[in-house]
């Protein structure tokens, strides 16, 4: 059987697919997030399938699916934590198993990275170091830079895996920025 490219982030469930069943208690994940949805950037709101996501096999090779701490990387213990993460507020990684059958919050991209000038009291802004243009910067990793980082991360690499992805209709890489946001 060939892999399925990976759908747009706007699409819908495709019609053979069935949708993920909830857990014995219903528990389930929220379909749909509207990032930015406050954002004052010209750029606008993104609509996220977070379902889609979650569930199809939205690895950049379109292989498999995506590990939940790929977005969640708060949820998994800390010896677990790589890279620049410092933060861990589990001690099993987050698995949609594990979701299921917990009683503890999956904490949402603005619980630690804050929209500009809005940090809560006793709170920092985490900071990212990174490369542009062959120059090291560092900025504050606010709520927009951090779904760009991850976004444009993995939809990068997914088009360097699988470049019939460019162009393909609602599929996006990191300077396709109308095929996600929607005008304000």
């Amino acid at each position: 059987m060939s892999a399925q490219p990976t759908p747009p982030a706007n699409a819908a469930p495709a019609a053979n697919s069935a949708p993920s069943a909830p857990a014995a208690g219903g528990k389930d994940i929220q379909e749909v997030w509207h990032l930015g949805l406050d954002s004052q950037d010209e750029h606008g709101e993104v609509v996220f399938n977070h379902k889609t996501h979650a569930t199809g096999n939205y690895s950049p090779d379109g292989k498999s699916q995506i590990a939940c701490v790929e977005c969640h990387h708060t949820d998994q213990p800390k010896s677990a934590l790589t890279g620049p993460l410092k933060t861990s507020e589990r001690d099993a990684t987050l698995t949609m198993a594990v979701f299921q059958k917990s009683d503890q919050k999956v904490s949402t991209c603005r619980t630690c990275h804050f929209q500009d000038g809005n940090v809560p009291d006793g709170k920092e802004m985490p900071q990212a170091t990174y490369t542009v243009e062959g120059n090291s910067v560092t900025k504050d990793l606010n709520n927009e830079l951090a779904y760009h980082i991850n976004c444009n991360t993995c939809h990068d690499n997914a088009l360097a895996a699988r470049p019939e992805l460019k162009g393909k209709a609602g599929f996006s890489g990191s300077k396709d920025c109308l095929i996600c946001h929607k005008k304000n």
